[in-house]
């Protein structure tokens, strides 16, 4: 259990003396995906219903679940999602808003956006935010490339289609200005990915290659000492949780017991994705 670990979440580790608390900066990121992405993208989740039922339990079962557990702690989270979850599941996605939370552009089927034209990331990144508009009535001001994919032409092309910041990169641990424009980054780290954890299912085998599911508690540890330790600096926490993934019942109990604990430590502060840009950007004019 989180509360029975040796790792004090509630626990200020802020420099003694400094005369001034540090904080740092976290961001509850979910990877709403469903069962969107490769499968889809070829077409052969439509004789694969095991993959269908894999990812539509994230928006189908474990977000409902992950929206309580937030609201019941005050926290406001951000919600990357590909907008053909948002065409097949509006009710959920016009809740996540409607609560304060923030939804973010995720490509419309999570397409691999390093293999993709100007014309064909440009068409995806438009097609997707007139689906939020006419579904939820925002449109995202931020960007998540699918499972951290990267095109040379991709940041130029958000900034031209008027997002103000992504999360996709990995390659650091406080946001920065991407050369040339004005669009800001919010570096997030493969061992916030869940998938590494916790993601592996015999039927479907998915993903290919792991060949166990950690123990729940030394992840969640895992996880606890890098936010503390992002406080002495000041530093920016993003995480790459997916719903389907962190929100089962066992994990979901886990997780509410890691955020309830790191609420009440006052070297953390909880902002969405668009806050941490927002706020960054004002103190850093371009």
């Amino acid at each position: 259990m989180v509360s029975s670990s040796s790792v004090d979440l509630k626990a200020s580790t802020d420099k003694p003396g400094a005369g001034v608390l540090q904080q740092a900066t976290l961001a509850l990121a979910f990877d709403l995906d469903g069962p969107t992405g490769d499968a889809m993208l070829s077409g052969s989740i439509w004789n694969k219903p095991g993959y269908f039922g894999l990812g539509a339990y994230g928006p189908h079962r474990a977000v409902p679940r992950i929206l309580d557990m937030l609201a019941a702690h005050g926290v406001k989270a951000t919600f990357f999602t590909p907008a053909w979850v948002v065409e097949h599941w509006p009710g959920l996605c016009r809740r996540i808003v409607a609560e304060g939370h923030e939804i973010g552009n995720h490509g419309y089927k999570h397409e691999v956006f390093f293999r993709l034209s100007a014309e064909e990331q440009r068409s995806i990144l438009n097609r997707s935010q007139n689906i939020f508009e006419d579904t939820v009535g925002v449109r995202a001001t931020g960007f998540r490339a699918p499972s951290g994919d990267w095109h040379p032409q991709t940041a130029s092309l958000l900034a031209e289609c008027g997002f103000s910041y992504s999360s996709s990169l990995r390659n650091g641990d406080v946001p920065f200005r991407h050369d040339g424009h004005s669009l800001i980054e919010i570096p997030a780290k493969s061992l916030f990915d869940d998938y590494t954890a916790f993601a592996y299912h015999r039927a479907p085998n998915f993903p290919a290659g792991l060949d166990r599911v950690a123990a729940y508690t030394p992840v969640f540890e895992s996880w606890g000492e890098e936010i503390l330790a992002a406080v002495p600096e000041g530093l920016t926490v993003a995480t790459i949780w997916h719903p389907k993934v962190i929100g089962t019942p066992g994990r979901a109990l886990l997780l509410e017991k890691f955020i309830g604990e790191l609420v009440e430590n006052p070297g953390i502060r909880f902002e969405t994705c668009d806050a941490i840009a927002r706020h960054w950007s004002e103190r850093n004019p371009a």
